[in-house]
């Protein structure tokens, strides 16, 4: 029995990102780009103050999420820090259409599917907004200790 309350991801309204906080980084990334979006990345994170040993975890989560994006043809990284988090952005014009991707463990016999779901494991809080006609937009925020 379904549940007739449910939203295809079509119908799910999704809320709007708020905008960067100024100033941050920006770097357009295509094939060949993954050295240097890790390499914008952890020197970002490491000026935010984000902790030495979290810097290996954000790498591994921002490698997944930038592969993906490159196989869409590439996009826009946006870095910046607000409040006490460290925040890394990725914009592309894929779509995910699954409003649960990355939420739920991927099967152990499964080809591919595991990038966000690592994502969500090794980041504070990651955020998606995808759209057929918008692209994509996935946030990775990092708590930075005060």
């Amino acid at each position: 029995m379904g549940n007739e309350e449910y939203l295809t991801a079509e119908e799910y309204p999704f809320e709007a990102l708020a905008d960067p906080c100024d100033p941050f980084q920006e770097l357009s990334y295509t094939h060949g780009d993954l050295a240097a979006i890790r390499s914008k990345v952890s020197q970002c994170a490491s000026d935010a103050g984000v902790p030495d040993d979290r810097l290996p975890k954000l790498a591994v989560a921002v490698t997944e999420i930038a592969t993906n994006s490159i196989r869409h043809g590439g996009g826009t990284l946006r870095t910046w820090a607000q409040d006490s988090t460290f925040l890394a952005e990725f914009r592309d014009a894929g779509y995910i259409s699954d409003v649960m991707a990355g939420r739920t463990r991927p099967d152990a016999n499964q080809v591919g599917g595991r990038g966000l779901w690592l994502a969500h494991q090794l980041c504070d809080l990651v955020e998606i907004r995808s759209t057929p006609d918008q692209g994509t937009t996935i946030r990775l925020h990092t708590d930075v200790p005060q």
